[in-house]
């Protein structure tokens, strides 16, 4: 059937495309059908005019002519005419009545036409001329047009699409002959690839990490030292979401010193969000928080552009939120609110999708810590419909795993975590280890809130393995240490047990300057004495830590504090 009404259309095309005078040239209507067929499906009057010449009225008569002939159909007047071919077989059909070689060529003049006068189409829609320049056999034209438009749809985070663009790019590297050029631009597209891939498949995914190394190995191989830093962050990133931290820091801390000589705010801006990202996770809250002000402090509006082409995210978002979560250990729960909603206006006013997915997901863990499981309720449906819809794995994880906790404080022990296991299989799934622990004490927490104990030991066993190595994430461990006090306090096994848990976790949480941690910590400990009928004894060192903070006296934390005190 195809083939037939193909046919069919060729034999039309002949009939109708008597010559028209032009120039003294023979014009037939066929050869503009065919012009037409090699723009597309749609093809403009004003483009269609650049490739073919100037005479307007041979022109306007071939294109009237189509139309009477019902082969396509017109929109609007010329010269802002829009044409369409009246099926997609009639245009195939144009297209394949040319040669090879005049399809190359027609293509050529397409690319060129856009170049030379349609600077907003080649700008907003860098895939139209990246196709005209394969189909004419430009390869580095074409590649440069692919890795510009991959770029430009990461910037809106439609990363699936983007990796169809690098793709295309990385298909044609073979036909380029200079071995410099091959490799520049190979460096450049395996970075993005990296990039469009760790938003959609996840951070910590190998296929991450072998983009991320071919793009570092071509730096090395051809002395391409000014692209070394996105290669390196990329690894960086895989290897911080993998909790492979030793490993982190040490290409944190490369980061930050060759950014030191670099002329560019750009690279100090990554490099110090990844230092101060890695020391937050490692649990040296103190440092992480200035390595993140420091990072904060370069960052320019103006360049946002460049900050989610060499890293894939937003550091004005990102090192806020995790800010946020540093200035609520450190003591600063009000605070930690607060740069949190810097963070979403920025979010909001770049119009960045992934960017969004981080202000909703990370801002539900810092209400997590504030222990403001109403608040996660209410605002999780929302995180989990923009990372399903837009296939952020890493986020809707974390969202899950949030929303689990919140269900499970409200009163739905047996689905919250449910949920927050499902998430935290997605996290698996994706070797994604980092905050583990964190997520395994939530299911304790969880679980101690509905008295299942014996579940809450066995989540808490788990989580002390991940705090065996002094590499691995600490970020959580004065709670581990809290939670486990708890279940062999409230299970009434124990209760010396109980209190070698709270103090380990004491000297951890002291060590490490986590204050809001020390806190909490205190209470339980005083809880530990009051059971005992000895609580007095530790009056003076929960009202110590209670009176060092300055700000967050409505959050649940220090309000359990003040009624301790108060009822004493």
């Amino acid at each position: 059937m195809r083939r037939h009404f193909a046919g069919a259309t060729v034999d039309a095309l002949n009939k109708w495309g008597r010559g028209l005078a032009w120039h003294g040239i023979r014009f037939p209507v066929r050869e503009i059908a065919q012009i037409g067929a090699a723009i597309g499906r749609e093809f403009s009057y004003s483009l269609l005019r650049a490739v073919v010449g100037r005479d307007e009225t041979a022109l306007r008569d071939a294109l009237a002519q189509l139309e009477q002939a019902e082969l396509v159909f017109c929109q609007g007047e010329p010269p802002e005419a829009v044409y369409s071919f009246k099926h997609v077989l009639v245009r195939d059909a144009a297209y394949e009545s040319m040669l090879k070689s005049r399809r190359q060529q027609l293509h050529g003049q397409i690319a060129r036409a856009l170049e030379q006068g349609f600077a907003d189409i080649v700008a907003n829609q860098p895939e139209i001329a990246a196709h005209h320049f394969t189909e004419a056999g430009l390869v580095e034209s074409a590649i440069d047009y692919w890795l510009k438009a991959g770029q430009q749809a990461a910037r809106r985070s439609a990363n699936a699409e983007a990796l169809n663009h690098f793709a295309r790019g990385l298909e044609l590297l073979p036909k380029i002959d200079d071995p410099m050029l091959r490799n520049k631009s190979e460096l450049l597209l395996q970075t993005s690839l990296g990039h469009s891939l760790r938003s959609i498949k996840g951070w910590s995914v190998d296929s991450v990490k072998r983009a991320y190394t071919r793009a570092l190995q071509l730096c090395k191989d051809s002395g391409f030292d000014e692209h070394t830093l996105p290669a390196v962050f990329g690894l960086w990133t895989w290897n911080f979401l993998r909790a492979a931290l030793g490993e982190a820091q040490t290409l944190a801390e490369h980061l930050v010193n060759t950014a030191e000589t670099a002329h560019d705010s750009v690279f100090k801006v990554l490099a110090h969000e990844a230092l101060g990202f890695t020391l937050f996770a490692r649990g040296k809250f103190a440092a992480a928080h200035a390595a993140l002000e420091r990072s904060m402090s370069m960052c320019e509006d103006g360049k946002a552009a460049a900050y989610l082409d060499l890293s894939a995210q937003d550091p004005r978002v990102h090192v806020r939120l995790y800010d946020g979560m540093a200035l609520w250990v450190l003591g600063y729960p009000d605070q930690a609110l607060r740069i949190c909603d810097e963070a979403r206006r920025y979010a909001d006013a770049s119009q960045h999708p992934f960017s969004e997915a981080m202000v909703r997901t990370i801002s539900l863990r810092v209400h997590q810590l504030r222990d403001e499981a109403a608040i996660v309720a209410r605002q999780a449906d929302a995180a989990i419909a923009l990372c399903e819809e837009h296939g952020f794995v890493h986020y809707l994880a974390m969202a899950l795993i949030l929303r689990g906790w919140a269900t499970a404080q409200q009163g739905e022990f047996e689905k919250g975590v449910a949920e927050i296991q499902t998430g935290l299989e997605k996290e698996r799934a994706t070797d994604a280890l980092l905050f583990e622990s964190y997520t395994l004490g939530l299911l304790a927490d969880a679980c101690i809130k509905n008295e299942q104990y014996r579940q809450g030991f066995e989540f808490l066993n788990q989580a002390q393995l991940r705090l065996d190595d002094e590499n691995s994430e600490r970020f959580y461990a004065a709670e581990i240490y809290r939670l486990l006090g708890e279940t062999y306090l409230r299970s009434r096994r124990e209760l010396d047990q109980a209190e070698r848990c709270f103090f380990k976790g004491l000297t951890v949480a002291r060590e490490q300057k986590a204050k809001s941690l020390e806190l909490k910590l205190c209470v339980s400990v005083y809880d530990l004495y009051e059971l005992r009928h000895n609580a007095d004894a530790y009056r003076p060192q929960l009202s110590e830590i209670y009176g060092s903070f300055s700000e967050g006296f409505d959050t649940t934390d220090l309000v359990r504090a003040k009624a301790r005190l108060k009822n004493g």
